[in-house]
C-alpha cells in the first residue's frame, strides 16, 4: 500500500497535503521509510530562518531542508524521543515548538495557526498510538 492509498483511509487525520506528497523532498526521505511506516501530516515552516518540511509518520518525526540546489538535510527523530511540543498562536500565524528528551529543540515558525494545532494534535495522536504498541 503507498502514502496516498493509506492516506486516503485516514479521515480522522483530515489530511490535504497531497500536492507536498509529490515534492522531491518528501520522495527523497520517503526511501528511509521503515515497514509498515507511512506519513500522517506535513507542514512547511522556517526552523533557524531556513525552510523545512516537517513531516510526521506513524513512527518518526523527520525534518527535510533543501540547503543546495542537488540535495536536502534529512533528520530524524523517533516518537519516544518526543518530551513536548508547545503551540505559540498570534492571530492567523503560528508556531511549534518541539523539546526532546535528549536536549534538542527545534521551533517551526510561520505555520498558520489551524495546520500547527492539527499538526500538534497529530503528534501526540501518534505518540499515544506508539506508547500503546509497545
Amino acid at each position: 500500500m503507498d502514502n496516498k492509498e493509506y492516506l486516503s483511509k485516514l479521515e480522522i487525520y483530515n489530511f490535504d497535503k497531497y500536492e507536498l506528497i509529490n515534492k522531491k523532498e518528501f520522495q527523497e526521505v520517503e526511501k528511509y521509510f521503515l515497514s509498515e511506516e507511512f506519513v500522517i501530516d506535513i507542514i512547511v515552516g522556517e526552523i533557524n530562518a531556513f525552510a523545512h518540511m516537517v513531516l510526521l509518520t506513524n513512527k518518526r518525526l523527520f525534518t527535510i531542508s533543501k540547503f543546495i540546489q542537488t540535495a536536502s538535510q534529512i533528520k530524524q527523530y523517533g516518537l519516544e524521543q518526543i518530551q513536548d511540543v508547545k503551540l505559540g498562536v498570534l492571530g492567523d500565524i503560528a508556531d511549534l515548538t518541539m523539546i526532546f528528551k535528549s536536549g534538542i529543540i527545534f521551533k517551526v515558525d510561520y505555520l498558520h495557526t489551524q495546520d500547527a494545532q492539527k499538526f500538534g494534535y497529530n503528534i501526540s495522536k501518534m505518540y499515544e498510538e506508539f506508547i500503546k504498541s509497545l
